[in-house]
């Protein structure tokens, strides 16, 4: 009898379906999005291009996921688990030479292969945040210090930690360097537990406009002439202005450094697809550019291949040469380069 009463709902349900959905209506594709954590640049913009994608593309919707590690998104890209992504040429490089988190990895260059970019865009300066009562000034205070410099296995983690080392000769094992996670690390600063942050994120951040509303901190300034910035990976030369969060931001402008990222699928999501996704975006820029104040300045047309990572996705490369856009030469990666 209950077998009989399940079939009979189930039966019911799709009669209900078939009489609200029009003739040879379907059902819309659900594409996986990753991304790092709210609050973060890349989760405000892919959340952004969600709204997009959903809103103008027919039977595509994306689902975005701010779980994990960029670095496991780029392999569960290539691996076919995930479509859409936060992408950063820094992880291609990593995977392409089989180093860093990706050293042990035999697959990781076949995998890099297997994601197409779709525009890129500067994921924002690296602030070194404190609390301006911490006593730390330098990056040479950092020594015995609680610090976060990026998720377990993350690619940011990396660039941070030889940053410090370059630049103030602090090594990762004179800190306390924690293990956990975006959201995580933004909650215990919040809360005192840990003395410096180290946030990748477009200005202004809302993260740290949350940490000024609370206490006064201030970024530290850092001496980027001591460091090596690699340009072919998407390194940049950044500064954050003295006055970006309000009267709780205590000191000047701080130099940093920062990175151009971005917007990827992998090579499994069909070319149409990666194709409307792409005319979507550009031809919808109003609406992405509405979601954030610094979202204009972040999402350009005259950015978005000014560092073309591997490759692009083909569906996206077909739209630029059907819009006349002039496509740059991309950036490999992988030992022979």
């Amino acid at each position: 009898m209950m077998k009989f009463l399940n079939r009979s709902k189930a039966l019911t349900l799709a009669g209900i379906m078939a009489l609200t959905l029009p003739a040879g209506a379907a059902m819309a594709e659900l594409y996986k999005v990753t991304s790092t954590a709210p609050g973060m640049s890349p989760f405000v913009i892919n959340t952004a291009i969600a709204k997009v994608v959903n809103g103008h593309v027919k039977d595509v919707e994306f689902q975005v996921r701010a779980t994990g590690a960029a670095t496991k998104h780029m392999v569960d890209a290539g691996s076919g688990k995930v479509d859409f992504l936060f992408g950063s040429s820094t992880i291609n490089w990593l995977m392409a030479e089989n180093i860093g988190p990706f050293k042990d990895m035999k697959n990781a260059p076949e995998l890099e292969k297997n994601i197409g970019m779709i525009f890129s865009y500067q994921i924002g300066p690296y602030h070194y945040v404190t609390r301006a009562d911490s006593g730390i000034e330098t990056l040479e205070d950092l020594k015995g210090r609680t610090v976060f410099a990026g998720p377990p296995g993350g690619a940011a983690k990396g660039v941070v930690l030889r940053a410090i080392q370059e630049m103030a000769g602090v090594k990762a094992d004179e800190m306390n360097v924690q293990t956990f996670g975006y959201d995580a690390a933004i909650q215990a600063f919040q809360d005192d537990k840990i003395d410096v942050i180290v946030l990748p994120t477009n200005l202004p951040s809302p993260s740290i406009q949350q940490f000024a509303l609370t206490k006064k901190i201030r970024i530290i300034d850092v001496n980027t002439d001591k460091l090596t910035v690699n340009i072919p990976s998407g390194g940049t030369l950044n500064v954050i202005p003295g006055d970006t969060y309000g009267s709780n931001q205590i000191g000047g402008d701080a130099r940093t450094h920062g990175a151009i990222v971005n917007f990827s699928a992998g090579m499994h999501v069909d070319e149409e697809v990666v194709y409307q996704v792409t005319k979507a975006i550009w031809e919808n820029l109003d609406e992405l550019h509405e979601t954030a104040v610094w979202m204009p300045s972040t999402i350009r047309k005259e950015g978005a291949l000014q560092l073309i990572a591997g490759r692009l996705h083909p569906g996206a490369e077909r739209y630029y040469r059907e819009m006349g856009w002039e496509i740059p030469e991309a950036t490999t990666f992988g030992k022979s380069n």
